[in-house]
């Protein structure tokens, strides 16, 4: 059973917190012009035992909660929105390739369920920002990634991800997935530690 506290979060910010449109630019596109998609700015590197990343260690473990989702569909001249959400079992685990590995477990509004999705947040090797406080992490990544469909080829992928510590058991993730410089997808779970 939710804890009131989730419940009324959700409700508050439910559907997706949407801080963009649909095919919007991103504001790394906005500042870099054409030079984005070649990569050329700075990365910084993170080894995983700097002071202050303890705290995303100690968002390992099990947590339930809900999901909602923002999924751009149609075109740049004619978006199409399309929103869902979900009840979620996750696993926040430790990796060797990013700081923040979730994986999850969704029962969709329409009893569709999928399991076994993994959320890779903050890529060691593709990190552009990363700030962390104690009741909040940013990070920003880009880097080229091969797209998964028949025709191949390439797309290049910004991912801006916060998570907000309300407790130490509750907190919210939000991310959000730009492809080719344009906004197409976020998803926020809203989560409470398992017992």
């Amino acid at each position: 059973m939710k804890s009131p506290l989730l419940v009324a979060a959700f409700l508050m910010l439910s559907p997706v917190a949407q801080a963009f449109y649909c095919f919007e630019p991103s504001p790394s596109y906005l500042r870099l012009g054409e030079t984005y998609f070649y990569d050329r700015e700075q990365k910084i590197e993170v080894n995983g035992d700097e002071e202050g990343i303890a705290i995303v260690k100690r968002l390992q473990g099990e947590w339930d909660g809900t999901l909602s989702e923002l999924i751009c569909e149609g075109t740049q001249d004619a978006p199409e929105p399309y929103y869902q959400e979900a009840e979620v079992e996750a696993e926040v685990r430790e990796s060797n390739t990013a700081l923040f590995l979730i994986s999850l477990s969704k029962t969709y509004d329409n009893s569709h369920i999928s399991s076994g999705d993994k959320v890779f947040l903050m890529n060691l090797d593709s990190m552009h920002a990363l700030r962390i406080r104690p009741d909040f992490i940013e990070a920003t990544e880009r880097e080229r990634r091969a797209w998964h469909n028949r025709h191949g080829g390439s797309r290049y992928v910004e991912v801006q991800s916060q998570i907000q510590i309300h407790n130490e058991d509750t907190i919210t993730v939000d991310w959000q997935l730009f492809s080719n410089g344009v906004f197409v997808y976020s998803q926020r779970l809203l989560l409470e530690r398992g017992l």
